[in-house]
């Protein structure tokens, strides 16, 4: 999965290629995407999930986006977060809370930075990155053993 944030159209672009699995099954089971806004909320429907997108969604979820050469994370002293990761070329910076992995678009290195110095990194997050960042959350599933520690 490729994520780029582009800051002056305020714009997330996610690209994401099917694994083998999933394109040999195009042909026997069509993939649908739609995207519905139901009240407040806006909700992406895939179909068929078994049969179509699930290997999809499992490589994009799983798979580093380019294979040795992720950061390395950083654990942290905080009750509220596990460790981060920057991704200085593309500005993204990846937060392990408790069982929760998550993605911030934009975020310039020097907020990073003041995130690793911060003496409470709970209350710098809610300050300085939560709410203020574009964000989605990357997996429930657990990660594998070169993942955040969580």
């Amino acid at each position: 999965m490729e994520a780029i944030y582009h800051p002056t159209t305020d714009e997330l672009e996610l690209r994401l290629k099917r694994p083998d699995e999933a394109r040999a099954l195009r042909g026997e089971h069509p993939l649908s995407l739609r995207l519905e806004l139901r009240g407040d909320e806006v909700v992406l429907v895939l179909t068929p999930l078994r049969e179509g997108w699930l290997p999809f969604l499992q490589a994009a979820a799983m798979a580093p986006e380019k294979p040795g050469e992720e950061p390395a994370w950083q654990n942290l002293p905080s009750s509220m977060i596990s460790a981060v990761r920057y991704h200085e070329d593309r500005q993204i910076l990846e937060v392990a809370f408790n069982k929760r992995v998550y993605l911030y678009f934009g975020v310039p290195r020097e907020v990073f930075e003041g995130l690793l110095r911060a003496e409470s990194k709970g209350r710098y997050m809610r300050q300085h990155v939560i709410d203020r960042y574009p964000w989605i959350k990357k997996s429930r599933l657990r990660p594998g053993p070169d993942r955040a520690p969580l």
